[in-house]
């Protein structure tokens, strides 16, 4: 494996956590998880234009693509807003690694179905280990936010 992509990856992955903490001070200020998750795609937006028009990765589409896939933009505000809702209840780090176990078992449910146009290949051992290992991380850390809200502390 590529040292630099998995950097990268985890990166993208601190990225996320610290997305979620400005978010769930954004929904705070606004009132509404709905107005924050607004609010982020529409700056999202803003910014995917500008890197778009300065050609920053070369590509133009040569024609609209098909409907259906415009559903990841769905699941995605989906998941933003759940994401704060969650994490406004249970901190940022039950919901940053609860979301990380769904995102686990998408990725191994989907191509052990064959769904989405993915080639049928068969959960292994170790992803369904690792599927485990962050189930148990996230009991975890909802028992150790649950008794720091019995003791009064307040646990990220």
């Amino acid at each position: 494996m590529n040292l630099a992509v998995l950097l990268g990856t985890l990166g993208a992955g601190v990225g996320l956590a610290a997305g979620l903490a400005f978010s769930v001070r954004l929904s705070g200020a606004l009132g509404s998880p709905l107005a924050a998750t607004l609010v982020n795609f529409l700056v999202g937006g803003v910014l995917m234009v500008v890197l778009w028009g300065l050609g920053l990765d070369g590509a133009r589409p040569a024609q609209l693509p098909e409907g259906w896939m415009l559903t990841g933009g769905l699941l995605g505000a989906a998941y933003v807003t759940l994401s704060l809702l969650v994490a406004a209840r249970l901190g940022v780090g039950v919901s940053t690694v609860a979301v990380t176990l769904g995102q686990l078992l998408g990725a191994l449910v989907i191509p052990a179905l064959g769904w989405l146009g993915q080639t049928r290949q068969a959960p292994t051992p170790g992803g369904l280990l690792s599927a485990a290992l962050l189930a148990v991380a996230v009991a975890l850390l909802a028992s150790d936010r649950q008794q720091g809200e019995a003791t009064g502390a307040e646990t990220r």
